[in-house]
């Protein structure tokens, strides 16, 4: 498990003299191995949902170490079932942990691939306009592996085909299998849990966004500008997915998802979409984060590279910030609980990890129980 090497300063809050400085510091992640496993008796369980979209079924007796709302913003613990929508929650900056397999090339070819390639018949083709990066990139792939490219106009897009002419196996499908993701639908779509290389993740994460992502410009009314990157997808572990990655770098986004009723195509923030499946959005928009994502990101489509580097410079500026998602030790950010539902009965089990009590649960920081 992940765990913190320290443990954290939960003192109970007291005002006057002589109460001596408290520690903010929260120390660093390292594996550790829980000193005891016990399995307890089938009881009712919570469903937690927070902002960031993430949701955790937990025992009403989890303890969670969570940040003060008022007056000093000190952590303090408390029990699942003593938790109120709005408390914040922390996690964690730094579980960068990655692999190595895969490269920055790699990495984005498939990323594109899962937002605007075909990969469920037998030639892959990817769909594009015949004037940006992407389409350049993937002509150059294509070529680097073999791979003839075939351009069929269609409107102000092009579609790309990959035929392989020189033996049995096409290069382009046997990358898109080593990595798991050839003959995925739209639906299916989800990388493999294999331990990919950073530099791969960050080039899957530029390819994502070049297809199936928008950077988006807003200024307020006395000209302050703000802005956001946003992913959309119709897969919902592929959003998780990303999510994963992007707080592995630092970098916090949140899930929302979009319901839609009607098989006509419309607009949602954006995105034309078509169909009646559940659009599973993440969004970026904390000026930290977004600096973070400009540094990390290569966007090979120019309009979408221009806009982040100019939003990235315009609130470059602006400091982490102490409260909402963001907490007062720049390795942890913030998330906060939407919503508490019962989950049914389950059988739960207890976990005792130290020095710190506490360890990384799908992003969030939970503490032993």
């Amino acid at each position: 498990m992940l765990s913190y090497n320290k443990a954290w300063d939960t003192r109970p809050v007291r005002y006057g003299a002589h109460q001596g400085p408290r520690d903010h510091s929260v120390g660093e992640l390292v594996p550790a191995e829980p000193g005891a496993i016990t399995s307890a008796d089938v009881e009712e369980t919570l469903s937690i949902r927070f902002v960031s979209g993430r949701v955790m079924q937990v025992a009403p007796g989890q303890q969670w170490v969570t940040q003060r709302r008022r007056g000093r913003q000190a952590w303090e613990w408390k029990r699942s079932d003593a938790l109120v929508a709005g408390d914040r929650i922390p996690l964690s900056l730094t579980a960068g942990r990655f692999g190595r397999q895969g490269t920055s090339d790699e990495g984005y070819f498939v990323g594109a691939m899962l937002g605007d390639g075909g990969m469920t018949s037998c030639t892959p083709e990817f769909h594009g306009d015949p004037g940006d990066g992407a389409v350049s990139f993937m002509r150059a792939f294509a070529a680097k592996h073999g791979c003839e490219v075939r351009e069929i106009p269609q409107g102000s897009i092009v579609r790309l085909r990959f035929p392989y002419l020189s033996g049995p196996r096409n290069p382009l499908t046997q990358c898109l299998r080593r990595f798991g993701v050839w003959g995925q639908s739209c639906a299916e779509k989800h990388l493999p849990d294999e331990p990919f290389s950073r530099s791969f993740w960050v080039g899957c994460v530029s390819g994502l966004v070049d297809t199936d992502g928008h950077v988006r410009e807003r200024r307020n009314p006395k000209g302050t500008v703000h802005g956001s990157v946003e992913y959309a997808t119709v897969s919902p572990l592929l959003a998780r997915q990303v999510a994963d990655a992007l707080l592995r770098f630092g970098v916090t986004s949140r899930h929302r998802v979009v319901e839609r009723r009607s098989e006509e195509a419309h607009w949602v923030n954006g995105y034309r979409i078509k169909g009646r499946r559940p659009l599973n959005v993440l969004e970026v928009s904390r000026a930290t984060a977004l600096v973070r994502l400009a540094d990390l990101l290569r966007l090979r489509i120019g309009y979408k590279a221009t806009s982040l580097e100019g939003i990235a410079h315009a609130v470059g500026h602006v400091e982490p910030a102490r409260s909402d998602m963001h907490g007062y030790d720049e390795s942890v950010a913030l998330d906060r609980v939407a919503s508490i539902e019962p989950a049914g009965r389950k059988r739960v089990f207890s976990f005792a990890v130290g020095p710190a009590s506490l360890f990384i649960v799908n992003g969030l920081v939970t503490g032993a129980s």
